[in-house]
């Protein structure tokens, strides 16, 4: 079985092992190999062994590079970023009549719960039917 590279080419699954070396991460850039670092501590630190948390950060990091890959990629920090990830959470989360139990898992009012889902609905919609002009 194989997998694809960083670049969708077709690589073994055993040379996940050879690009973990030492002397292989040496040569990488220095900013992907951080990032995988970062991806695979937070899988370990969510309970994950060492070895399904590399093979995680590999996959997450292929899933980045086919999105932005060759393109710039900006990502928000701190609390701009919590919040967008807690808006995106309660909009999986919702039912359609569990406004009160999200208001009080998230620590928010009903009204604030119903201002996300509006803007979630609306960015959804935006996803899914691209304007005209």
């Amino acid at each position: 079985m194989s997998d694809r590279d960083l670049f969708g080419d077709d690589v073994p699954d055993d040379a996940l092992e050879h690009m973990m070396s030492p002397e292989v991460r040496a040569k990488w850039p220095k900013a992907l190999a951080n990032l995988v670092d970062v991806v695979e501590a937070a899988h370990r630190r969510a309970g994950d062994d060492q070895d399904l948390a590399r093979d995680r950060a590999f996959i997450t990091v292929r899933a980045l590079s086919r999105y932005a890959g060759g393109r710039q990629l900006y990502m928000p920090k701190g609390d701009v970023l919590e919040r967008a990830l807690r808006d995106r959470e309660i909009w999986e989360r919702h039912r359609g009549n569990n406004v009160d139990d999200l208001a009080e898992a998230y620590g928010l009012t009903v009204v604030q719960v119903y201002s996300i889902l509006a803007e979630q609905r609306a960015l959804h919609r935006q996803r899914m039917q691209p304007s005209l002009f």
